[in-house]
């Protein structure tokens, strides 16, 4: 099976940033190295990116702007043709999910403390969005960077249309249900759940069986494992430190992975550099271990696991590289092995995968 990377990067001076745009990688082969497909310029921080699978499509926020692209995806090479762009219905993107059907895609806007829907067409193409949700939250203590609501991420629960919203700026995680019927939120589920004051929850991750969310707090470096219900309440469990006690210098947790086979957390740390690996108890469902692996670069902003779940992917955003980590199979808690420079792009912010042949194999 062909596996595709794509990407995403700073491109502006505001950002001190060197990339270009969405680069465009062929993955897989006997070369360690991705092969580079495609540069697609001209693109103002294009830095966070996913693809939808079934139409071939992939979305990009534009970061510090209001718009969100759209790009056909070539089964034969990966290279993207743009098919448009759309307003967000707010500023400063960050983060993209679609709906349970791929009928919309949700974006949070971190600058202005909202969440919107957009229309996806059989094609792919975005409309405006109907209708913006505004979160209520107040500013958390933090001056610099809770100036108010700051949802970081929209995190859809599998098979329904709740959605979990950190809010770095107001010390909240929400959940909020869209209908996809009707094209707007159901105003009266929007929950909040407050986390400790100046947390500043950024990204989350959920336990395979549903039953825990882990959540990443950006400024104060630490994890908070929330039991979460059946009826999508949150309820804090368990809070531990993100970087070794030896560790005395400034550092602000930022992307959050599982791997389900061997329930281990992966976290990157920015200023220690580092990745904390984190076991999680088949019982209890709570962080037990934790251990630190060099993140092989400065500023690992985003990573995830690839498209086949075999690697871990670092997106270095200060040293302009990616890193791959082949990670053990077996089911139990270890470190992932020495990182390999898989590619060398200015910039890189987010990493988003695509397999060729998915659409042949699922109609």
């Amino acid at each position: 099976m062909t596996s595709f990377a794509y990407v995403g990067c700073r491109t502006t001076q505001r950002r001190a940033a060197r990339g270009k745009g969405i680069s465009v990688y062929r993955v897989g082969g006997p070369a360690e190295c991705w092969q580079s497909v495609q540069v697609v310029d001209g693109l103002e921080n294009p830095s966070y990116l996913i693809t939808e699978p079934i139409r071939g499509v992939l979305y990009a926020v534009h970061g510090d702007g209001g718009e969100v692209s759209a790009f056909r995806i070539d089964p034969n090479n990966g290279s993207l043709t743009l098919i448009g762009q759309q307003s967000t219905g707010g500023l400063n993107p960050v983060h993209l999910c679609m709906t349970k059907d791929a009928d919309h895609l949700i974006v949070a806007n971190y600058a202005t403390g909202t969440v919107s829907a957009l229309p996806v067409s059989t094609d792919g193409a975005l409309a405006k969005p109907p209708c913006t949700l505004t979160l209520p939250g107040t500013p958390g203590p933090h001056r610099v960077e809770q100036h108010g609501s700051h949802p970081h991420q929209v995190l859809r629960l599998p098979d329904t249309n709740c959605f979990v919203v950190p809010d770095k700026g107001a010390d909240r995680v929400w959940t909020v249900d869209f209908d996809s019927t009707v094209g707007d939120w159901r105003r009266e589920s929007l929950h909040e759940h407050r986390v400790s004051e100046g947390a500043g929850p950024r990204h989350a991750a959920l336990h395979p069986d549903g039953s825990m969310l882990y959540v990443v707090n950006e400024l104060d470096s630490t994890l908070t494992s929330h039991e979460l219900t059946h009826d999508h309440r949150l309820s804090a469990r368990h809070v531990i430190s993100l970087l070794p006690e030896s560790f005395t210098g400034e550092s602000r947790a930022a992307a959050i992975a599982l791997n389900a086979e061997s329930l281990t957390l992966f976290v990157s740390n920015r200023g220690h550099d580092s990745v904390t690996c984190i076991a999680i108890d088949r019982n209890t469902h709570l962080p037990t271990a934790r251990l630190w692996v060099s993140a092989g670069g400065n500023t690992p902003r985003f990573l995830s696991l690839d498209a086949d779940r075999k690697q871990l992917v670092v997106a270095n955003e200060a040293s302009d590289t990616i890193q791959t980590f082949s990670l053990h199979a077996g089911g139990e808690f270890e470190l992932p092995a020495t990182p390999f420079t898989a590619a060398r792009t200015g910039s890189p912010t987010c990493v988003a995968f695509y397999q060729a042949d998915y659409r042949s194999n699922t109609q």
